[in-house]
């Protein structure tokens, strides 16, 4: 049996490598240049030549393409690469996500995401003082922090109420905001930006909000969430929503071709984070070599490390929740029908272990008073 994997993210490079330790013959494709790099790191090595190239493998698999695939003929079992037709048994979809652009800045001289590599390395070569961060998400706070340490002047602007909109309430974003300002950044919420001004040369000088108030910018980095990269399936007549539509075995709408990672939509949800890809190239590599595995949605768990601060969010934050504050410690337990469906978790892991074992448990509320006597 042959297999084709479209994309070398951490989806694709793990059923890649799994599928060829088990002598499955595979063939894996990338639009990049360079081989297997962690997009997680990306942040930690901006403007960092040498730390940007470790996060490159030191050496390439054998059945890694560096050419990007083009088109998919599902009838014939057919991936193009230009006018280069490769034959398939099986096909697995790992296109990831793109960033999310916005159309003011596209055109725009100074702006850019950090998405790939290349990207990477764009920012290290033209980044300049001062700089803007557009999302106070996790990539964008990451981002933020590590462009600070590296020296640059750094505010972040986030529409929304909070920073960490989709894993923190308002008390855990404050006490996150507070302690990322004192490490340098400057963070201002529920700032919407209408406009840039450019200079004479077409670089960007300014940002200007609702309020008309100027923010400067010579470097602004776009970090406004992703988008499921679904261009190959949709020309391909394949199901897809906001992404490829798959069902428990991770198979698209054509019983021959899976989807996995960030491109995959499972059950309307496409929570694009490391944890799902992963289960997903298990269960992927499982059923590529003959087992007959439904795919079981992971601990849905998001982790952010600021210096002397870890931030933790499981699951659902929406709803009711039973909390405490201490200091810079606070934790929020969010219960359904006896179930623990959410946490956060400021200051302390101290009961991580507890939560990833109760995840879409039963719970009492006396388990839970245990947990707040800190």
């Amino acid at each position: 049996m042959n297999v084709i994997i479209i994309g070398n993210g951490v989806a694709g490079a793990t059923v890649a490598s799994k599928l060829a330790a088990k002598g499955v013959s595979v063939q894996l494709f990338s639009e990049e240049p360079v081989g297997f790099y962690s997009r997680i790191l990306l942040p930690q090595a901006l403007c960092d030549k040498d730390a940007l190239q470790d996060l490159i493998a030191k050496t390439d698999p054998p059945y890694l393409q560096k050419r990007a695939a083009t088109a998919i003929d599902p009838e014939k079992k057919l991936v193009y690469s230009g006018n280069t037709a490769f034959g398939y048994d099986k096909l697995v979809i790992a296109t990831g996500s793109r960033s999310r652009m916005l159309d003011i800045f596209s055109c725009t001289d100074g702006a850019c995401a950090l998405r790939t590599f290349s990207d990477a390395q764009n920012i290290g070569e033209t980044i300049e003082n001062p700089v803007v961060v557009l999302g106070g998400g996790l990539l964008g706070l990451e981002t933020a922090l590590w462009v600070k340490r590296k020296g640059y002047e750094v505010t972040v602007l986030e529409a929304a109420d909070r920073i960490l909109v989709r894993q923190l309430d308002t008390e855990g974003a404050s006490i996150l905001k507070a302690h990322l300002e004192t490490q340098g950044l400057v963070i201002k919420e529920g700032v919407k930006t209408q406009a840039q001004k450019l200079d004479l040369g077409g670089h960007i000088r300014a940002l200007v909000t609702e309020g008309e108030e100027e923010v400067p910018c010579r470097t602004l980095l776009l970090s406004l969430g992703v988008l499921p990269e679904i261009t190959l399936a949709k020309a391909a007549g394949l199901k897809t929503n906001r992404g490829i539509v798959v069902d428990q075995y991770l198979q698209t709408s054509n019983s021959d071709i899976l989807a996995i990672g960030d491109c995959a939509e499972y059950e309307g949800q496409v929570p694009g984070i490391i944890p799902v890809a992963l289960a997903m190239a298990e269960t992927a590599a499982a059923n590529l070599s003959g087992e007959h595995k439904s795919y079981q949605t992971p601990v849905l768990f998001t982790r952010f490390k600021g210096d002397g601060l870890d931030v933790v969010s499981v699951g659902s934050i929406e709803g009711p929740a039973m909390k405490k504050r201490a200091g810079n410690r606070y934790e929020a337990y969010f219960v359904q029908d006896g179930k623990l469906k959410g946490a956060i978790l400021v200051g302390s892991t101290e009961h991580l272990a507890f939560v990833r074992s109760k995840y879409n448990g039963s719970v009492s509320d006396a388990d839970i008073e245990a947990l707040l006597k800190f």
